[in-house]
């Protein structure tokens, strides 16, 4: 139990730096930015009410440079951490390569991936209610310029949250419990941070197919690759609703060639022999954090 716990420890502690950078960073740039555009509108005679409105306009603009900091803010505090301990944030996240044909199907099995969990959404008869909550959030991560979002949204933040999630988490957990354990309690937590039902249970199916490629790999690079995909596709979608005139066959065709593009992916990193995953957990079992 002293061992569990310990585990818990650590994960909480890696959790609390990305979630104390995050916020530090929200609030510093939330004060600025309500300081100087409060004293604008004072100059200009805006009526508090309308200025309020404004203000909140302002701030939600500012959630894509939010991220950014707040991510890379959170990366520095990891690699300065790892430098005081004589070690190295890549080798402590596991953030070592893989082969060229590892990373050719992690691509085909990315992008399988994004086209199954992102059109089940759509198919799947979940209530206005909720899907209302996840188009709220994915309006307010496309309120900032397209470039900021793609930089953000679309790679600063996975490899962040990779870092975190599966280069942390899963490893420390990974020494105290199963792997599975370990995989359901840090993609649980990966699902919460993205807030509301339907997009906490998208986010956390996510988390485990990147978890058991985790597992397999050895390397948390191959689910870095697969996070910046699904993001990238989400963020573009997100700018450019290019998929709002899709068809219903095609988005059932689509939605069921990306489900056997998954499966086949999985199946083969499941039974393949040379993906490094006995190494990993070996190394999960007895590595030092």
């Amino acid at each position: 139990m002293k061992k569990v716990l310990a585990a818990i420890g650590k994960a909480l502690g890696y959790f609390a730096v990305y979630f104390t950078a995050s916020n530090i960073v929200t609030l510093i740039v939330s004060y600025v930015t309500a300081f100087n555009f409060g004293r604008a509108n004072a100059q200009a005679g805006i009526g508090r009410e309308e200025g309020m409105a404004m203000l909140q306009d302002k701030l939600n603009s500012m959630t894509g440079l939010c991220l950014i900091l707040g991510s890379l803010l959170t990366l520095l505090i990891f690699f300065i951490v790892e430098k005081v301990k004589k070690t190295s944030l890549a080798k402590e996240t596991d953030m070592k390569a893989v082969s060229g044909k590892q990373m050719i199907f992690t691509v085909i099995g990315a992008v399988g991936a994004m086209f199954f969990m992102n059109f089940m959404l759509s198919i799947l008869p979940i209530p206005e209610e909720l899907i209302g909550d996840l188009t709220s959030g994915m309006n307010k991560l496309s309120s900032y310029p397209f470039w900021m979002a793609m930089l953000g949204n679309a790679i600063i933040v996975p490899i962040t949250e990779e870092v975190l999630f599966r280069g942390y988490i899963y490893t420390r957990l990974g020494k105290a419990m199963p792997a599975i354990v370990a995989a359901l309690i840090s993609s649980a937590v990966f699902g919460i941070c993205h807030g509301g039902i339907v997009w906490a249970t998208w986010a956390f199916c996510m988390g485990m197919l990147i978890c058991v490629v985790r597992m397999k790999s050895g390397s948390i690079i191959p689910g870095i690759v697969i996070h910046i995909i699904m993001n990238t596709f989400a963020t573009i979608t997100s700018y450019y609703p290019v998929l709002d005139n899709i068809t219903t066959p095609a988005m059932y065709a689509l939605t069921i060639a990306g489900g056997i593009l998954v499966a086949v992916y999985i199946a083969g990193i499941l039974t393949d022999k040379k993906a490094g995953g006995e190494k990993a957990e070996v190394k999960i079992t007895s590595s030092e954090a």
